[in-house]
């Protein structure tokens, strides 16, 4: 029996919403639950930076670890893990605490929930010293040296772009002088994008009028062009008539 048209246009566009609309609804519940996710997490890491600039920083002892929920829906995978920890803080009474900690680790052997392969582990804890309930795990204490070493070196990158953006309105602004390189130091900040190296550079600065005087500065320089920024080569900088210690390299005397 032929079906009436009525029945074939509706069988069409249930079709149609069944093979479109679900993964149209599918996809945008990805991208809302992700922005969701990320709003989420820049305000943990908000409330955690706040807590770092208040809190003490110390080592702990896990006395238990259990695995208390998970969170995947589209965002990043995670898992909560409520800590007790003995806090040892340097100089002063340790203490025990409880505190929760999102991650995004997965590896963990458990037995009934208990995080048996962290019991015992030594890690570091941030907290409020005047409400000790406000803490959050930091690293483990066999990761603490790579993760320093790795700030401290973000530290020195940032401090570095910062010169280099003060030096950008010197190069405009400034009074240009012939300079000697006393010293030339590889700073290790990684511009390889750039075919470039940080360079740390100590200078004998000799102006048109005045006395010389000494000066430091930092920039990029091409690996190309290395050989011209040495110890003894003179370069062209620009200086603060009014703060002389102020210099930014211009270029190599050799390409003038």
């Amino acid at each position: 029996m032929e079906l009436p048209p009525l029945f074939n246009w509706f069988s069409i566009v249930l079709l149609s919403v069944c093979v479109i609309g679900i993964p149209v609804l599918l996809f945008v519940g990805w991208i809302i639950s992700g922005v969701m996710d990320n709003r989420l997490n820049d305000k943990r890491e908000a409330q955690n930076n706040a807590l770092r600039k208040r809190g003490v920083t110390s080592p702990a002892v896990v006395v238990s670890a259990r695995k208390n929920m998970s969170r995947s829906p589209f965002g990043r995978k995670e898992i909560r893990i409520d800590y007790e920890v003995d806090v040892q803080p340097q100089g002063q009474p340790s203490f025990r605490q409880s505190f929760q900690n999102w991650t995004t680790k997965t590896s963990f052997t458990a037995i009934n929930n208990q995080l048996v392969d962290e019991v015992g582990r030594r890690i570091w804890v941030t907290y409020d010293p005047n409400d000790k309930k406000q803490m959050i795990f930091e690293y483990y204490d066999s990761e603490r040296e790579k993760i320093l070493a790795q700030k401290e070196w973000n530290s020195r990158r940032a401090s570095f772009e910062k010169q280099e953006k003060q030096n950008q309105a010197l190069r405009n602004d400034g009074e240009e002088a012939v300079a000697t390189i006393l010293e030339a130091e590889d700073l290790g900040l990684a511009y390889q994008w750039e075919n470039a190296v940080s360079m740390r550079l100590k200078f004998e600065v000799t102006p048109k009028s005045g006395s010389s005087f000494h000066a430091e500065t930092q920039g990029l320089i091409g690996t190309a062009s290395l050989e011209k920024y040495s110890v003894g080569k003179k370069v062209y900088v620009k200086f603060d008539p009014r703060e002389p210690a102020r210099v930014a390299m211009l270029r190599s005397f050799e390409s003038s």
